[in-house]
């Protein structure tokens, strides 16, 4: 039965766990405790139930005992949170911080939470991989502190520690080596010694926000180079029951958010810069942050989330540098100076002046040159350089010690803000075009003071004559019809302009009649500005936006298509932002630098995507963008207005008869 030990039962108990780190019979170690071997078996019983691994073997001569490590979750963890009077729930998520490691960003993740705090964000939920792990002897590059307690205790000392803010994290692939190698959990005993960050449990965890339910968890998978596989992949082995409505998936070193089977899932870079591993596997990494309102309905269900991307471009080579000294546990048993610890030794870099005669030092601690060159090495190791160098006669120390590296990225209100609503494929005179869903879109951006819009294409249905059933798929044909249909319905509101490119249905009109839709809407409606066939380039307070509508077939991942896109773009080619039609999905992601936007459909799937099993999102996005002076994009809120089947009409003959032109003249709402 379990039972609350008192003082004398803990000392106890740690005196139990660490005899048996090394297996021993139940005899000794009760002897050792000044107990009976059945209040040893009993205080081990209590222990195994509580989560401790704690293995008894029977042999011949008794019961043997050993001490496996921490407390291991088996499954993952349980969390709840609550929302605030609006109904909503505001955290930053973060993953991969790798402290510990020669690639580590600290200075980039104390700005995370610096703008966190600025946004009234109190939880910060980080996806695993908080530390750097341990890696193979012979790999002496990629980590600065290559020891389980010393990682341990850095990560104590140096993570951001911010008034009024708690740091919720489970552990990664990269945590777990602590556990593989020396049998401790560092995720408990980061938490017991910082009151400030909660330890949510190993690879997993699901938490609640009222009733809405959101999984974080961090991949155990290899990366692919398809950015969206490994997420869709996941999501499509959930059991239905099982789906959460929010994942949060870490560990994949990526930026992306798109809806799939239901559940909004966000991908979560990493807060460390590309590592030998990295660029041995050649992973695309990208560093960064999300900042995510999850809003519920008053039934304590998921109604939105929306979040803002915030990159980080630039990394700093040096950011280890200039941190704290930390001394591996494992060094001070190999490494004495003058009879005294390592400690000595490490403290001793404080003696150093600038100009100091090294014959000065070694005299003061009574090491020889030999010792010195070690001991020189070991300063390096824990991130101080120090160089020895000729003066006069002498040769003396020069410290080279780097300064601690600082980040600070401008804040939401001193940048530049753009919102802009994006649309495509609406496929005008397809029995299944949704012209009521489009007049919502633009009501809403009317009702935000919205007053550019972005059309990728694919405004009309086209004509196929190579496609038999394209006519029976139409309300209207041919040119005079659809786009007729366009210069009279589409929505009209004074002060606002609708920025279109034509894609390959559009194009139809022109091959098969050479008409030219473009021509033709330029001339009779003032508010809507051709851009291009195909593409288009439009810059909005110095950011480059680029139209794109390309041709060919789809494929079932989301990003296979996109990231070919971006591929083929020279570096001095690439917008800042791309918007992508074509394609009816809905996705979003930081590519080489790029935001890039999969826009969803305005129209219901057609016979055509019914036969070619292809995915056919509807919706619509109002894109928000903060830019400097420069037209450098620093953050990115793309927000996603998707309908669902009730939202839909099943022909557009209901369209053609109840649906009246949206006009919102001068001055009248």
């Amino acid at each position: 039965m379990d039972k609350d030990f008192d003082k004398d039962d803990l000392e106890k108990i740690a005196e139990l766990l660490e005899l048996t780190k090394k297996e021993k019979n139940i005899s000794v170690v009760a002897n050792a405790l000044g107990i009976s071997e059945f209040e040893t078996l009993g205080i081990v019983h209590t222990l195994i139930e509580r989560g401790n691994h704690i293995i008894v073997k029977q042999y011949d001569d008794g019961f043997h005992l050993l001490n496996k490590g921490d407390p291991v979750e088996v499954e993952g963890g349980k969390y709840s949170f609550g929302t605030d009077e609006n109904n909503e729930f505001k955290f930053a998520v973060i993953s991969d911080t790798r402290l510990g490691s020669k690639s580590q960003q600290l200075a980039i993740l104390n700005d995370i939470y610096r703008k966190a705090q600025e946004m009234g964000i109190h939880n910060v939920i980080l996806c695993g991989n908080i530390s750097a792990g341990l890696k193979p002897i012979t790999d002496v590059e990629s980590n600065f502190i290559d020891d389980t307690q010393a990682q341990i205790d850095y990560i104590v000392a140096n993570y951001p520690k911010y008034e009024g803010i708690k740091t919720y994290f489970i552990l990664g692939k990269e945590d777990n080596k602590h556990l593989t190698k020396n049998n401790i959990n560092i995720g408990q005993r980061i938490a017991s010694q910082r009151p400030d960050m909660i330890y949510l449990g190993k690879d997993l965890c699901d938490i609640t926000i009222d009733r809405a339910k959101m999984q974080v968890l961090n991949s155990k998978l290899s990366k692919t180079y398809t950015a969206s596989y490994r997420p869709q992949q996941t999501i499509d082995a959930y059991r239905s029951e099982d789906k959460p409505d929010i994942l949060l998936f870490g560990g994949l070193l990526q930026m992306e958010k798109f809806k799939y089977r239901g559940v909004d899932c966000i991908t979560v870079p990493s807060v460390c810069a590309t590592d030998k591993e990295m660029k041995t596997k050649r992973y695309n990494n990208t560093i960064g942050a999300w900042y995510v309102t999850a809003k519920t309905n008053e039934k304590g269900l998921l109604e939105s989330i929306n979040a803002i991307d915030s990159p980080y471009f630039i990394s700093n080579k040096n950011d280890y540098k200039g941190t704290t000294i930390m001394i591996p546990s494992s060094s001070k048993k190999t490494i004495d100076l003058d009879n005294a610890s390592i400690e000595t030794g490490l403290k001793s870099f404080n003696y150093i002046k600038n100009g100091m005669s090294i014959d000065t030092f070694m005299s003061k601690f009574n090491i020889s040159y030999k010792e010195l060159q070690g001991l020189l090495h070991i300063w390096e190791y824990c991130g101080k350089k120090v160089d020895i160098v000729p003066e006069g006669k002498e040769m003396v120390f020069k410290k080279n010690t780097p300064k601690k590296a600082t980040y600070s990225k401008a804040g939401l209100d001193d940048l530049n803000y753009s919102e802009i609503l994006v649309v495509s494929d609406t496929h005008f005179g397809n029995i299944h075009n949704q012209l009521h869903l489009l007049n919502e879109l633009y009501q809403e951006a009317y009702n935000r003071g919205i007053t550019t819009v972005l059309h990728v294409g694919d405004m009309t249905d086209g004509n196929y004559p190579n496609r038999p059933e394209n006519p029976r798929q139409q309300f209207l044909h041919g040119f005079d019809e659809q786009v007729g249909y366009v210069a009279d319905m589409y929505p009209e509101i004074d002060g606002m302009t609708t920025y279109y490119i034509l894609g390959s249905h559009d194009e139809t009109h022109y091959k098969n009649g050479q008409a030219t839709v473009d021509r033709w809407l330029d001339a009779t409606r003032k508010d809507m500005k051709f851009l291009g066939q195909d593409n288009g380039e439009i810059t909005i307070n110095k950011v480059k936006y680029v139209l794109d509508h390309p041709g060919g077939g789809s494929s079932q991942s989301l990003s296979y298509k996109p990231q070919k896109r971006i591929e083929i773009l020279e570096s001095h080619m690439k917008p800042k932002i791309l918007l992508i039609g074509h394609y009816h999905k809905s996705y979003h992601f930081l590519y080489r630098n790029v935001q890039c936007l999969e826009v969803p459909a305005l129209c219901g799937k057609t016979q055509f995507q019914q036969k070619q099993g292809l995915i056919n999102s509807v919706g619509g996005y109002f894109l928000k963008v903060w830019s400097d002076k420069k037209g450098h994009v620093q953050y990115v809120e793309p927000e996603e207005i998707a309908y669902g089947k009730k939202d839909l009409w099943d022909e557009a003959g209901k369209d053609k008869k109840k649906v009246k032109k949206l006009t919102i003249p001068h001055g009248i709402y």
